[in-house]
């Protein structure tokens, strides 16, 4: 993997999986390691001490199959977005609603130590100067029609408003200003999580034209 048609391939298979060439490497590197029981590859990551510890169980085939799976798995796990992460607590959420207004619900409930759970999130990058033009185009007013939602003065003494995606980032939509819209908070919650997001987002497609 050393020479440059090997690092084009990891660099293809980088894109592929949406992760960095440089950990996509190093990653197949400990595989090439792990298959190869040393004889072929390197284990590149973590200390000298790190290192020798894992020499040290070198012999214990069940051991390798268990660190070669859990490398597989990062390696190829997708990165969940922001809003599939919102949606499924929403869904969830709806479902425990539904329950409790069966069967009763009292104030006895919750985690005093919630569990952590890590997650890798893929987003895309954003230009600000899209972001502000489309502000300053709208006025700091909600391109929903009929809103008249006041906004706040929000910090650096800039009424707050949000910017929406009409063709969300993570559908392949465009950081551009024939993508966006300047709207409230509240429509942007609704463009989202809202039982009428369709008829909304119809309603951004017809400004979608400057």
């Amino acid at each position: 993997m050393e020479n440059s048609g090997d690092s084009a391939i990891i660099n293809e298979f980088a894109g592929l999986l949406q992760k960095p060439s440089a950990m996509v490497f190093e990653k197949i590197q400990h595989l090439l390691y792990l298959n190869s029981g040393g004889q072929y590859g390197k284990w590149s990551g973590g200390t000298k001490l790190d290192r020798e510890v894992f020499e040290e169980f070198s012999e214990d085939k069940e051991r390798l199959c268990f660190v070669a799976t859990k490398i597989k798995e990062e390696l190829l796990n997708t990165s969940s977005s922001y809003e599939d992460i919102f949606a499924n607590f929403n869904q969830a959420e709806a479902k425990e609603i539904e329950r409790l207004k069966k069967e009763g619900w009292t104030e006895e409930v919750g985690n005093s130590m919630p569990s952590v759970q890590y997650r890798t999130i893929k987003q895309r990058d954003r230009i600000p100067t899209v972001s502000a033009v489309a502000k300053l185009r709208a006025g700091f007013k909600c391109e929903i029609q009929g809103c008249d939602y006041d906004p706040f003065i929000g910090l650096y003494n800039i009424p707050y408003m949000e910017v929406h995606h009409i063709e969300r980032l993570a559908d392949g939509g465009e950081d551009t200003l024939k993508n966006v819209a300047c709207i409230c908070p509240n429509h942007h919650r609704e463009n989202h999580f809202g039982s009428n997001r369709e008829e909304l987002w119809e309603m951004l497609l017809r400004k979608r034209v400057i």
